[in-house]
């Protein structure tokens, strides 16, 4: 076993990373990609019920470049996750493609800038949400919330600012570091990064009247955008783009 890692595939599996035009990405290379299952394999399912179309496109359509081939080579499995391959042969998942930020080429996994956040004492939940940037495309920002006791000053996020340095890279800087009174939730208690999202790109929050705390959504768009500040309306494809709460 090899901690935050997964192994090697089982007999009969074989995990490979492509890029984003298809080409393979070597292990040990230290460059995340997609990670697929190279060909069909024992125990695969076969369709989604009454809607096959359905199925190739979410699984399938990103890798074959013929649709109608009965060559099991050119039916790679894409199930939606960023990895990287270690010289080992172990593989890191950097999490869902919709979680991870394509900085200026370079893709950054939400939950590993989240966790780099968690090990600043001082914080006791981190969200990262996508920005848009003119420069780079996107950027990553950050928004935490402290324990309790814990004044919000620079130090606390140059701490913050340090680790995701140190644990990920200069690339991975966050455009911003907030310190928020609290995380928007869910009842059940995940965090609402799609409103973090929202309010990061002066986008409408949407319905938040369900959420466990809705009040603080204010309070994080005044912290954020200043008052006053009117929202531009998002599209279907920009609330897809941000992913929904996890």
């Amino acid at each position: 076993m090899k901690p935050g890692s997964a192994g090697p595939g089982m007999p009969g599996i074989h995990p490979v990373i492509y890029d984003e035009e298809g080409r393979e990405i070597a292990r040990g290379s230290l460059k995340a990609g997609n990670i697929c299952i190279r060909n069909p394999w024992p125990g695969i399912m076969q369709t989604i019920w009454g809607d096959r179309d359905r199925f190739v496109k979410t699984y399938y359509a990103k890798y074959n470049k013929n649709p109608k081939s009965k060559d099991w080579r050119d039916w790679p499995y894409f199930a939606g996750d960023g990895a990287l391959q270690a010289a080992d042969g172990y593989f890191r998942i950097l999490g869902r493609v919709d979680d991870v930020i394509n900085v200026a080429g370079h893709r950054l996994g939400t939950k590993e800038l989240e966790s780099a956040c968690l090990t600043v004492p001082e914080v006791a939940e981190a969200a990262v949400v996508p920005v848009a940037d003119d420069v780079k495309g996107r950027v990553p920002e950050v928004y935490v919330s402290l324990k309790p006791g814990v004044a919000p000053t620079k130090e606390v996020k140059d701490k913050i600012v340090h680790a995701i340095e140190t644990t990920i890279g200069k690339i991975a800087r966050p455009k911003d570091v907030r310190i928020v009174p609290d995380m928007p939730k869910t009842r059940s208690g995940k965090i609402m990064r799609r409103v973090l999202a929202a309010i990061s790109n002066t986008m409408e929050t949407g319905d938040v009247t369900t959420l466990a705390n809705p009040d603080v959504v204010e309070q994080i768009r005044e912290l954020v955008q200043g008052k006053g500040k009117v929202a531009t309306k998002a599209g279907p494809e920009d609330i897809k783009r941000f992913g929904d709460e996890r």
